[in-house]
């Protein structure tokens, strides 16, 4: 096995998912010689799935991400990738559609012309970390074991591999065994009709009826279904019910949850579930992804078989690989709590709004999703390690507890907390400073300077310090 000896960054992102997009090109604009390492062959993580985006809107309406994650959808858009803007949704505040491979194309584009450079198929193999400050990494690719010095990395893994390689405090799980919300394998339908399927829903829109563990308010309108241009539904649950009394639906799924796509009479399915998954254990996870294959597959005959609109439909693409809801949450030197959601926090050194609901899969068939009256804020101090200088998180492996991220996981959120992390990394670096004792107030003229949004209006919401 060979080593080579690489140029030094300035930022190393390690991650090119919707966490990663986002802070490696905000760095790289800032001036800072950026490195995104990406383990697949190409950029996007889930957003490459197929699978909408939520939470650009928060319940109220308001926009709550804008910035480069807003930049990357309005061009995808242009090129027949998306819709024309976000689209409301009664139960999951907004969501935006996305054609997964034109979404790859937009990412990778995004990125050159930023100046970041890009290393995909490569894996971190471990973070060099002297005197508790990184230095740099240790990556692997085709044999090959690539030493890149570097002044900050940016953990947008999903999984906090990058921060645990470093000696990164972490948690995992919830509080009660430390268990974790099941993984999904995402997949897509093509020559759905669409029209026999909504035809369907007008006659009976008992199918779409929300559960007991939806929270109060959440619920769907017909309206939403017929006049929208696109829509996110989740129901069909009789028909569940029918093919299971028949054995031919074994999935741990009351209702199945699928989205009309950008390309012309396509869905994607996410309604595969795998539960008891370890998604840092590779073996865990390798069982993992047969499975998810073979419900797949249970799927695409139940759909066919028992669902209006759906005789005809073929598989038109399984994702690259199963994607987990949440793993490692790196300990930062704050950490969002379920206080910050009960009281609506917007606290003053916020550098990014969630605007989702509480969605908190449970390891059984069903799910609990409870609304928050408007987008929360996610503190600056959330990114930073708590232990490892030079080291910052980005998506859904910042510091939050069990409860408060089924809120903050959401793809648009992790866009703006990705674009917050490549800012604050070059302001810390411009400034030779730690991570830690950036002034945030500069990191946030600087994020709305670019588009990005740190908080809503004040009429609106009253600011806690």
């Amino acid at each position: 096995m060979s080593r080579r000896k690489l140029d030094s960054y300035d930022v190393i992102v390690v991650g090119g998912g919707p966490g990663g997009i986002p802070a490696a090109i905000a760095a790289a604009r800032a001036g800072m010689r950026t490195l995104l390492v990406e383990r697949n062959a190409f950029l996007g993580g889930v957003a490459a799935t197929g699978l909408p985006i939520l939470a650009f809107y928060d319940r109220t309406g308001a926009q709550v991400v804008g910035g480069i994650g807003d930049e990357l959808v309005k061009k995808l858009s242009a090129i027949g990738g998306s819709f024309d803007g976000h689209i409301p949704c009664p139960i999951h505040n907004s969501f935006t559609p996305v054609n997964p491979y034109l979404f790859m194309n937009v990412a990778i584009e995004t990125c050159k012309e930023a100046g970041v450079e890009v290393l995909f198929s490569t894996e971190i193999k471990d973070v060099i970390v002297e005197n508790g400050q990184v230095k740099g990494v240790e990556l692997f690719s085709r044999s090959v074991i690539l030493e890149v010095d570097c002044k900050t990395v940016i953990d947008a893994t999903g999984d906090g591999t990058a921060a645990y390689l470093a000696g990164a405090m972490y948690e995992m799980g919830n509080k009660q065994g430390g268990k974790i919300q099941p993984v999904s394998l995402i997949f897509s339908l093509g020559n759905v009709d669409i029209d026999e399927m909504l035809a369907y829903v007008k006659a009976h829109p008992e199918t779409f009826a929300t559960p007991e563990t939806y929270g109060e308010g959440i619920d769907y309108t017909l309206e939403y279904f017929l006049d929208s241009q696109s829509f996110y539904f989740t129901g069909f649950s009789e028909f569940i019910d029918e093919a299971k009394a028949n054995g031919d639906f074994d999935i741990p799924r009351d209702r199945v949850i699928f989205a009309k796509q950008p390309n012309n009479n396509e869905i994607v399915v996410n309604a595969t579930r795998m539960i008891d998954v370890d998604p840092t254990d590779p073996q865990s996870f390798s069982k993992a992804e047969i499975e998810g294959h073979r419900q797949v597959q249970i799927l695409l005959n139940f759909f066919k078989k028992y669902c209006p609109g759906f005789k005809n439909a073929f598989l038109a693409n399984i994702a690259s690989g199963t994607y987990a809801r949440e793993s490692r949450r790196i300990t930062g030197i704050k950490t969002i709590t379920k206080a910050n959601i009960d009281q609506l926090l917007i606290p003053e050194d916020s550098i990014a709004l969630a605007g989702y609901n509480v969605d908190i899969h449970q390891a059984g068939v069903g799910l609990n999703l409870l609304p928050s009256a408007h987008a929360i804020g996610i503190p600056y101090g959330c990114l930073v390690s708590k232990n490892i200088e030079g080291l910052l998180t980005s998506g859904r492996c910042i510091s939050v507890e069990p409860y408060p991220f089924g809120l903050t996981r959401a793809m648009a959120t992790c866009m703006a907390i990705g674009e917050a992390a490549g800012t604050a990394a070059a302001l810390a670096i411009k400034h030779n400073i730690s991570l830690a004792n950036i002034n945030v107030k500069e990191l946030q003229q600087v994020l709305e300077q670019n588009g990005a949004i740190v908080s809503l209006k004040q009429q609106e919401v009253q600011v806690i310090n």
